[in-house]
C-alpha cells in the first residue's frame, strides 16, 4: 500500500512540476524554460524574473492550491455520501460563499475573502444543523439540505443582481471562477489549511474505507461513525469555502477529477486523498494556463475551461458506466 501511494504521488508530482514550468513559460511574453529555471533560483534577467516571480508564479500556485482543495473535497464527499454525482458545490457551501462575496461586491468592499468565508460558514452551519436527526448526521438530509441551501443562496444572489445591476458584470465574472486577481499574502494560509486537511483526511482514511461497507458494519468494527461523518463534512466544507473565497466558483474540478483518480488508483481513500489533491492541482493549473493564453491578449474565466473539459469527460464516464 505504501509503495502504491508513493508511486502514484511521485508520478503526479513529476507531471505537476513539468506542467508548472510549461505554464510559467507561456503567456503574452514567451520565456524559455532555461530562463524560467534561472528566475526561480534567483538569477537570470531582472525583467523576466519579475514576470515569473511576481505575476505568473503566484497565479500558478493559487491554481494548484484551489484545484487540489476542490478535488480533495469532491473525493471526500463522494465517499462520505456514497454518491458519485456529488461535488463540493452540492452541499450549498459554495453558494453561501458566493452570496457573501456578492454582498461585498455590491457594497464596494476591497476584499472578498472574509465575506466569502462568513457566507460559507453560515451555509455550513445551517446544512449541518438540519442534517442532524436523533443525534446522528443523516447523509440523505445533508445532501438534500445542501441542494436546498444552494438554491436559496443562488436566489438571493439573483435578487441582489436584479436590485444592483451596476455591479452585475463583476459579480458574473467572479461567479465563473477567476484567478486573475489574487492576493499572494493569502497563499501561506491556504497551504496551511490544505496540509492540515490532508493530514486529517489521510489519518482517518481507513475508517472512511470501512464505512463504505455500511454504518452498522463499521460500528461493529469499532469505527466512531458519527465523529468520522462530522469530521469529513467539516474538512470538505472548509476546503470548499477557502477555494471559493480565493477564486470564485470553479465547477467540475471536484466532480470529474476524483472519478479519473478512482479509475486509476481504485477506491481506497488512503490513496485517493493525496492523489485527488495532486490531480486536481494539475487539472486546474492546465485549465488556467489555457484560459489565460489561448485567447491572448484577452483571457477568459477559468471556470469556462473546466466546464468545457469537464462535461465531455463526465458524459464519457456515464456512458462507460452504462455499458
Amino acid at each position: 500500500m505504501t509503495r502504491r501511494i508513493i508511486f502514484y504521488s511521485a508520478s503526479l508530482l513529476l507531471i505537476l512540476a513539468v506542467c508548472l514550468v510549461f505554464s510559467l513559460c507561456i503567456g503574452s511574453v514567451p520565456i524559455p524554460p532555461g530562463d524560467v529555471i534561472k528566475a526561480l533560483t534567483g538569477g537570470g534577467n531582472a525583467r523576466m524574473a519579475g514576470i515569473i516571480n511576481e505575476i505568473r508564479l503566484p497565479r500558478a500556485l493559487f491554481a494548484i492550491l484551489v484545484g487540489g482543495m476542490l478535488s480533495l473535497s469532491g473525493a471526500i464527499l463522494q465517499a462520505l455520501l456514497k454518491n458519485p454525482l456529488v461535488d463540493p458545490f452540492i452541499t450549498g457551501i459554495s453558494s453561501g460563499a458566493a452570496f457573501g462575496a456578492t454582498c461585498a461586491i455590491m457594497a464596494g468592499a476591497s476584499g472578498l475573502v472574509a465575506p466569502s468565508m462568513a457566507g460559507a460558514a453560515l451555509a455550513m452551519f445551517i446544512v449541518y444543523r438540519i442534517s442532524i436527526s436523533s443525534k446522528t448526521l443523516n447523509v440523505t438530509r445533508l445532501l438534500l439540505g445542501g441542494v436546498m441551501m444552494g438554491s436559496f443562496f443562488s436566489s438571493l444572489i439573483m435578487l441582489l443582481n436584479a436590485l444592483f445591476s451596476k455591479d452585475l458584470v463583476k459579480v458574473v465574472f467572479w461567479l465563473m471562477g477567476d484567478l486573475s486577481n489574487i492576493d499572494a499574502g493569502l497563499l501561506p494560509y491556504g497551504v496551511a489549511a490544505s496540509l492540515a486537511a490532508i493530514i486529517a483526511a489521510v489519518y482517518f482514511a481507513n475508517d472512511l474505507n470501512i464505512m463504505t461497507t455500511g454504518e452498522d458494519e463499521a460500528k461493529s468494527m469499532g469505527v466512531k461513525v458519527e465523529f468520522i461523518k462530522a469530521l469529513y463534512f467539516i474538512i470538505a466544507g472548509v476546503l470548499t469555502a477557502i477555494s471559493v473565497a480565493l477564486s470564485g466558483v470553479i465547477g467540475f474540478v471536484g466532480l470529474i477529477v476524483p472519478h479519473v483518480v478512482r479509475a486509476v488508483t481504485g477506491p481506497d481513500m488512503r490513496i485517493m486523498v493525496p492523489c485527488s489533491f495532486l490531480a486536481g492541482a494539475l487539472f486546474l493549473l492546465a485549465s488556467d494556463t489555457i484560459a489565460r493564453t489561448v485567447f491572448l491578449p484577452s483571457e477568459i474565466p477559468v471556470g469556462v475551461i473546466t466546464g468545457l473539459i469537464g462535461v465531455p469527460v463526465f458524459i464519457y464516464f456515464m456512458m462507460k458506466g452504462r455499458a
